[in-house]
């Protein structure tokens, strides 16, 4: 590797530092100087290597294309661009000793070990979280903490108690009394390894980058919502559950079991089972019990608050003759933390498993990830009754409800 291409991975290394700086609770100005002051400097020193280099004809890759050489703010894009290439032709098992060094280089700065794959391109990973919006990721009403380390904890805020400002006068000799602090709760982690093997014809391989890159991109983008949702799901699964089997107990739930700023912010996530049950409720004039969104159509309200709905095999209902459905109800964002090592590791084989007799590749890909819970007190784990008798409890809520608001209407 050439000096400048060392130089240039050592500012790809800084940049990561100087988001996960600028991600930090609590940062300090004097923390976001020291990082700035390192990547002005860092890019002067890219740049004066440049001229000592004085290069007379564009970069080419072995195909002979030419990459490009930079941007109107003179920093360069090659190394990125590079990267791609080099990631491509190790997974198609070509990769020659260049591709190794550009690869190792960023990979060993990751902390992936000797035996480990490659991590995939930055802008690849930006693709796969644009396509992980298209299924129904519970990371997107979670809170998402981005760590650089296999361990760790990170200090967050709870819903600090509601006391209001204390009357005084200018007489009193104790003056203003301090206000309530913010409550800061440390919270660990540990970066776990989740994996799968992903079987590919030769003939992808064979084909256009940008073709396998979709490939993966798809692939790897259900994966990651398919793990998150389950690693989300089983610390929820931890909590207490209480049977809702009226609407009044929804009420309830909302108005009283729920501190009303994290109400007022609740979300309703439920299952296939637990939303075509909610979904057929009437009242005795046949209107249903579900709400329409006015400002998303195809979505629908329990009492105001949006409903998410997950497949039954990622949230699945409990019981056979007595089946319940669940139904969480309140504010993830405050009760469950994900820590995301951003980092989607992949590597190739035709000689392992099952690869060599069919000759194909196998595609090995590891995501690293740690849930924890939070704030248990944010969200209710109910469970509605979809089956049986007590399934009537509920029903019969909805019309008893309306009666009453009809004979309050005609007094």
């Amino acid at each position: 590797m050439t000096k400048l291409q060392q130089m240039q991975q050592e500012m790809f290394n800084l940049k990561a530092e100087a988001k996960n700086i600028m991600e930090k609770a609590g940062v300090t100005e004097a923390e976001i100087k020291e990082v700035t002051n390192k990547i002005s400097e860092l890019q002067a020193k890219i740049n004066l290597q440049k001229e000592l280099d004085n290069p007379q004809t564009e970069p080419e890759n072995r195909s002979g294309q030419q990459l490009p050489r930079g941007n109107l703010d003179g920093e360069d894009v090659e190394p990125e661009a590079r990267y791609g290439e080099a990631f491509y032709n190790s997974l198609r098992g070509r990769a020659s000793n260049e591709d190794r060094e550009i690869l190792e280089a960023r990979n060993l700065s990751s902390g992936i070990g000797e035996d480990g794959g490659c991590l995939i391109p930055v802008d690849q990973q930006t693709e796969i979280n644009e396509l992980k919006r298209t299924f129904t990721p519970l990371r997107n009403l979670v809170t998402v903490e981005s760590v650089r380390t296999l361990t760790g904890s990170r200090v967050l805020e709870k819903d600090a108690e509601h006391t209001p400002l204390e009357k005084f006068t200018e007489t009193d000799e104790d003056g203003i009394k301090e206000t309530t602090a913010p409550k800061f709760v440390p919270v660990t982690y540990k970066i776990e390894n989740y994996g799968g093997i992903l079987p590919i014809p030769r003939t992808l391989l064979q084909d256009q980058t940008a073709n396998l890159r979709g490939y993966l991109n798809r692939w790897l983008a259900k994966k990651a919502v398919a793990t998150e949702n389950t690693l989300i799901i089983s610390v929820l699964n931890t909590l207490s559950k209480i049977l809702i089997s009226t609407i009044d107990d929804v009420k309830d739930v909302m108005d009283v079991k729920l501190d009303p700023s994290i109400s007022a912010i609740a979300k309703v996530v439920t299952n296939q089972d637990g939303f075509n049950y909610l979904n057929k409720l009437k009242d005795s004039q046949g209107n249903y019990l579900l709400e329409k969104d006015p400002k998303a159509p195809t979505k629908k309200l329990l009492n105001g608050r949006e409903i998410i709905v997950l497949s039954n095999r990622i949230l699945a209902s409990v019981g056979t003759t007595d089946k319940k459905a669940p139904l969480i109800i309140g504010s993830l964002t405050d009760a469950i933390v994900l820590f995301d090592r951003e980092t989607i590791e992949l590597k190739s084989t035709d000689v392992g498993g099952d690869a060599f007799k069919k000759n194909r590749i196998d595609m090995r890909a590891i995501m690293r990830l740690d849930v924890k819970k939070f704030d248990s007190l944010a969200v209710v784990y109910g469970e509605i009754p979809i089956s049986g008798v007590a399934s009537v409890d509920f029903k019969e809520s909805v019309e008893n409800k309306e009666e009453e608001t009809a004979k309050n209407n005609r007094k």
